[in-house]
């Protein structure tokens, strides 16, 4: 017998004592209600006409009464309606017998309406004298008035109290249906108990039985079988799921076999990678996989405890990368780690990568690190900033002494000069400040990546945005372009080199008042975007390809179309290692004819100086 046969029998059950049950109530509801409906009907129909039939013969009563004192003149037919009601209200009692004694009380009344009426005609007839119709009313009339008051009387009471029989009996019998339909429910209630048992018994345990071996199952113990005695679905499931556990144990027997034969080989790849490299596991808190320079330079040791590492730098960026589920890259010098080997100085950069990537942060199970060499890189760097450096400083000397040169020959000190010799020492003049210009950016490049040794200072964001419109207004009231800002309220302070920082706006600004034709706006605005303020200087300018955008912050680089006295390429350059060094970043959006926003990020601080 399968799942489905065993339910639909025992619903069948449950039908049939639903059903009987049902019936049986539903038949004692409807006898009451018949009975009662039957009863109260009948008797409330002889109450009615009694009622009638007494203010029929009180009406009279008093019409004859006014006409034998007043001699008062009645409608013609009063007496006669008065009579019709009592002969058709009879007639009705006459068929509506009831109670036992009613009949013999009926036909009493009968008779007595029958004299009663022949003497109201008698003492109603106005041809008759007034003193023999008051004697017959007094003798005969008004004695068998009362006599009918009181029989109909009789009849109502009988009726009232049959009724009020009625009313008893109908309780007496709904508390017995009352408790008769506890004692059924009551029954019912057992009855789908033991049903209810009976199912626990045959599906229930069973399966009871098959959630405690999966879960046993999920705990790693596969070595369970589950009886299988049944032929129903439960005994199918059980067999299939000996199967399944069979089918496991092997897998498991397997994997293992091949996950010992991979970790052994990716231990042996790992130790000789020349990268320093290390797998940290999250959920033992211990080193994982590590090859042998992590291991040799940093300590990064198998099985090592995490709280057992000393580096600050490596709880800073494991703490990071937990917290957020993004991969971290280092980038600029701030975020090197100096180590020194053998008595020799090192420069690596680190890049933390959660595991899985793109998880949540509650899905990170591990977090890998690699650390990257960039000692020649690095010492790549110094080197150029050092000639840079002097050879812009041995520049600036003589460069200062030829445009004294020039100037003092353009005054004229040494004799007059010839327009041609004038000219010729204008574009000397011109020429020499380009040259002073090109060498104070070389200069600036160069100093834009030691922020660090610069004093930072804590300034308001939407502060910074309206100085920059500030220090621009005039000079774009004078070309017909329109400068306005668009603060941030929930943007607060922000840690900054405070000469730095205005440079790269007055860079940024710049830039869009020299591609917006007059009639153009532009936009100054911060946006607090998760812990970093997003600036942006949007222009409705010429706008830039996509091919000048790919190369837009490269040293040296300048578009299409400028002019010779726009400068060497190096404005954006010095920009992008400003913001960098500050531990923001740069974007560009442009298109040609429509205008470019160029948007850079710098992080929100509590006023400290900010380390990267």
């Amino acid at each position: 017998m399968n799942i489905r046969q065993k339910f639909l029998i025992g619903f069948a059950f449950l039908v049939i004592a639903v059903s009987v049950v049902g019936a049986f109530m539903l038949n004692q509801v409807g006898k009451l209600g018949r009975t009662v409906d039957v009863t109260l009907k009948e008797n409330y129909q002889s109450v009615i006409i009694c009622q009638k039939v007494n203010e029929a013969l009180e009406r009279i009563d008093s019409g004859i009464l006014f006409l034998l004192t007043d001699d008062k003149h009645f409608e013609e037919d009063f007496f006669t309606n008065q009579i019709a009601i009592i002969h058709n209200q009879w007639t009705l009692e006459m068929n509506n017998i009831t109670v036992p004694t009613e009949a013999e009380r009926t036909e009493k009344v009968q008779t007595l309406l029958k004299e009663y009426l022949n003497l109201v005609s008698l003492v109603t007839d106005t041809s008759i004298t007034k003193e023999t119709r008051s004697l017959e009313y007094r003798k005969k009339v008004y004695p068998l008035f009362l006599e009918l008051k009181k029989e109909v009387g009789g009849i109502l009471e009988i009726n009232q109290e049959n009724m009020a029989q009625a009313n008893n009996l109908a309780r007496s019998k709904a508390y017995r249906l009352h408790w008769q339909g506890i004692v059924l429910l009551v029954a019912s209630a057992l009855f789908i108990l033991c049903f209810s048992m009976i199912l626990i018994n045959w599906i229930q345990n069973p399966l009871k039985k098959l959630i405690h071996m999966t879960n046993e199952i999920a705990e790693g113990n596969y070595d369970l079988s589950l009886d299988s005695i049944s032929n129903d679905e439960i005994g199918q499931l059980a067999r299939s799921f000996n199967t399944m556990t069979i089918a496991l144990r092997d897998a498991k027997r397997q994997l293992m076999q091949k996950l010992y034969c991979s970790k052994r080989m990716n231990k042996d790849v790992f130790d000789k990678l020349p990268a320093p490299i290390t797998v940290i596991d999250l959920q033992t808190e211990t080193v994982d996989v590590t090859t042998q320079k992590a291991a040799q330079y940093f300590g990064f040791t198998e099985g090592k405890k995490i709280e057992d590492i000393s580096s600050e730098w490596f709880h800073r960026y494991v703490k990071k990368v937990r917290e957020t589920g993004v991969i971290y890259e280092a980038n600029g010098q701030d975020d090197m780690i100096q180590k020194f080997i053998d008595g020799r100085e090192y420069f690596f950069q680190p890049t933390v990568i959660p595991i899985p990537p793109g998880g949540t942060p509650e899905q990170i199970i591990a977090v890998g690190i690699i650390l990257r060499d960039v000692t020649m890189a690095h010492e790549q760097m110094e080197l150029k900033k050092s000639v840079i450096s002097t050879v812009s400083h041995q520049l600036k000397t003589p460069l200062t002494s030829l445009q004294m040169s020039i100037y003092l020959l353009l005054e004229e000190k040494c004799g007059s000069l010839t327009p041609e010799q004038v000219d010729l020492l204008l574009t000397m003049r011109e020429e020499s400040q380009r040259l002073t210009d090109i060498i104070g950016d070389l200069l600036d490049l160069n100093q834009a990546s030691s922020l660090g040794n610069l004093p930072y200072e804590t300034k308001g964001v939407n502060e910074l945005i309206s100085d920059a419109a500030d220090r621009f207004s005039a000079e774009c009231q004078s070309r017909s372009i329109q400068i306005e800002t668009v603060p941030d309220p929930t943007a607060t302070i922000v840690s900054v080199v405070r000469n730095r920082i205005e440079y790269v706006f007055d860079n940024l600004i710049a830039n869009a008042i020299r591609f917006t034709s007059p009639g153009g706006k532009i936009v100054l605005s911060a946006v607090n975007k998760n812990h970093v303020v997003e600036f942006s200087v949007a222009d409705s300018g010429s706008g830039m390809s996509e091919e000048v955008i790919k190369h837009i912050f490269e040293p040296f680089y300048r578009g299409p179309g400028q002019e010779s006295i726009s400068g060497v390429g190096l404005g954006l350059s010095i920009v992008k290692e400003i913001v960098t060094v500050h531990g923001g970043d740069v974007k560009v959006q442009s298109q040609e004819n429509e205008g470019t926003i160029m948007t850079f990020t710098i992080p929100l601080t509590t006023g400290e100086k900010l380390c990267y």
